[in-house]
């Protein structure tokens, strides 16, 4: 059984079978040892998160799960060829959607669909880097710098990156990835590098979320402006399948890595542009 201590929720009964993975939010759920063991039998992630929606803890099946093995191998032994394809992938996805939303801004795309045309495997030349310095010059004023700790919209920002990554984190888990292993992030002492290496495409829509409260005159962080923030998470996107959420398509690049992984070619699902559909 896994429940919540919450007796006003109603009871959902869902067939095991239908069930892909189990990502736990709320701190009050309980489990038994019976549905815990059912899942691992039936090679079903469980997910556990904290308060910041992070993953803290998952379990993966102990035995009997060839595919956990197989994969877990072929994400540890990926060849740095298919490494620099995946973030030459990655990257041009990043940049086609900065000038998307600068597009959209009615604000100057400048060099970024050039920048955008060019990424190299392993983006060789940092066009990541030329494409930022660009782009923040444009999106919201010129004097705006984009640092961590530095004036509003900063922390709004730095608040919707949380959302995006967290979201990233848990599908590469769910996934059966250990997200702590990078493409290009690398970094001992952070147990996410492929969550901020699978971001990456995702984070102009949190721009574009943020630049809309920034015109509203709501720049600051506030319990209404990180509600706001929360919602870019439906923000509808272009893909290959039809307009999908933005939390459903980093559920299938996160299943298309795995792809990518197994089959040793870039299989990456990604954004069509990153830019919101119409």
């Amino acid at each position: 059984m896994i429940g919540s201590s919450d007796t006003r929720a109603a009871e959902t009964l869902v067939p095991f079978d239908e069930i892909e993975s189990v990502i736990v939010h709320a701190p009050s759920t309980t489990y038994s040892n019976a549905a815990l063991v059912e899942l691992a039998r039936r090679v079903i992630p469980v997910v556990c998160c904290d308060e910041t929606h992070m993953p803290i803890a998952w379990l993966w099946p102990a035995a009997a799960n060839f595919e956990q093995t197989r994969r877990l191998a072929a994400h540890a032994s990926v060849s740095d060829q298919l490494r620099g394809m995946l973030w030459q992938r990655v990257v041009r996805s990043k940049i086609e959607g900065q000038a998307a939303v600068l597009r959209e801004a009615g604000r100057d795309t400048g060099p970024l669909a050039a920048l955008a045309a060019t990424v190299q495997p392993g983006d060789r030349r940092n066009a990541e880097a030329q494409a930022a310095r660009h782009y923040w010059k444009q999106l919201f004023d010129g004097t705006f710098r984009r640092t961590y700790n530095g004036p509003a919209p900063n922390g709004l920002l730095n608040y919707a990156y949380a959302v995006v990554r967290a979201s990233a984190a848990r599908q590469l888990c769910a996934a059966g990835l250990h997200p702590s292993l990078g493409l290009h992030h690398h970094n001992r002492f952070n147990p996410f590098c492929l969550a901020d290496d699978l971001m990456e495409p995702f984070r102009p829509s949190a721009d574009r979320a943020v630049l809309r409260l920034w015109r509203e005159g709501r720049p600051a962080v506030t319990a209404d402006t990180k509600r706001a923030v929360v919602s870019v998470m439906t923000e509808a996107l272009n893909t290959d399948r039809g307009i999908a959420p933005l939390s459903r398509c980093i559920e299938w690049a996160a299943q298309s890595l795995v792809q990518s992984l197994l089959d040793g070619r870039d299989r990456l699902r990604l954004p069509l542009v990153a830019a919101a559909a119409t």
